[in-house]
This record gives structure tokens, C-alpha cells and sequence, in this order.
């Protein structure tokens, strides 16, 4: 059961955090029963966007979301909110690009890293670690990931092509291990 519905949402006001351009969803953040919830909704789009591009991306974000459900630093209690808007819980933080180097703890690197194995190990890829609005460094000073709308599930991708992208992510680890933490 979905803890709250897309009524629910829109008569209140909530916090703008990223307004969509074009083909991309707006998120924002929406409190409910003392919890904050991402609200990621493609309702903005224009309407062949959102009837395609928007119904296809919330689902597929939804179920790597959901694949990779209980591991801490992914956003917990993933739902869809309709065919166009999915949440998930609201991680606290900064983006790695918004956060000053000094203050990302020393151990930060090895716990992506070791986040981004885990990820493996359930057989998903992100592919969008460089991109470092897509890492979070929570309240804790610990690693997040977040949009996984390019993700692979590598149960359907040929064998010979898992290392090449699992290299990719952990590639994107390193890059910004050796910009923020050299």
C-alpha cells in the first residue's frame, strides 16, 4: 500500500529540489507523517514526453530501486506514486560537487567503493557515478546513490560485456576520489 497519494502531494506545499527541463522530471520534496519523501514527477513534461519517456523512466528507476532495496546508502521504500511519479525516502545531505573536499570524511571513498560493489553483487551497474549530483554524502558523512534511470540489470546483458561495465562505475568512483580526496 502506498503510503500517500498523488492528492496528498500537490495540496501542499513542498520543496522545489530540481525544477525538470523538458524531458526531465522535477523532484521535490514533500513531508509526510514527520518523513520526507523525493518526489521525482514527470507530470510537467510535455505531453509525448511524458506519456513515453516519463511512464518508461519512472518504472525502470523504480525497479532498480527496487532490486537493490535494504542496502544502506540507496533510497529506502521505493513506490510509484502513478504512471508518471515515483518516491522514494528523502536522503539528507549534499551532492559530492556541492560538498567541500575538507569536509568529506577520509574513509568516504572506501564506503562508495564498497556501496558500488554491493550494487554489483545484485547485478546492477549504474552507470552515472561520475555525474557527482549522483552521489549524496548523507547528514552521517556517508556515501548515497541516487537516479537510476541508466542503470543495466546485467541478468540480460551478455557475460563478456559485466566487467567492462562494472569498470565504468567504479571508474566514476575513482574520478572523483582523486578530485575530492587525492
Amino acid at each position: 500500500m502506498k503510503p500517500f497519494r498523488r492528492k496528498d502531494v500537490f495540496g501542499f506545499h513542498n520543496k522545489v529540489l530540481s525544477k525538470g527541463r523538458w524531458a526531465n522530471a522535477d523532484l521535490l520534496v514533500y513531508r509526510h507523517q514527520e518523513a520526507d519523501w523525493v518526489v521525482k514527477d514527470f507530470t510537467m513534461c510535455p505531453p509525448m514526453i511524458r506519456r513515453t519517456w516519463g511512464r518508461i523512466m519512472v518504472r525502470r528507476e523504480f525497479n532498480a530501486l527496487n532490486i537493490l532495496r535494504g542496502i544502506p546508502g540507496i533510497p529506502k521504500d521505493p513506490f510509484v506514486l502513478d504512471e508518471y511519479a515515483l518516491c522514494y525516502r528523502y536522503i539528507a545531505g549534499s551532492t559530492l560537487g556541492d560538498t567541500p573536499p575538507e569536509s568529506i570524511r577520509e574513509d568516504f571513498f572506501y564506503h562508495l567503493e564498497d556501496l558500488v560493489n554491493r550494487m554489483h553483487a545484485m547485478n546492477i551497474v549504474h552507470l552515472d557515478i561520475r555525474n557527482r549530483r549522483n552521489i549524496i554524502v548523507d547528514e552521517t558523512g556517508e556515501p548515497a546513490l541516487l537516479d537510476f534511470q541508466n542503470y543495466l540489470n546485467l541478468e540480460r546483458i551478455p557475460r563478456f560485456l559485466h566487467k567492462l561495465l562494472k569498470e565504468i562505475d567504479l571508474s566514476g568512483v575513482y574520478k572523483n576520489w582523486g578530485k575530492h580526496k587525492p
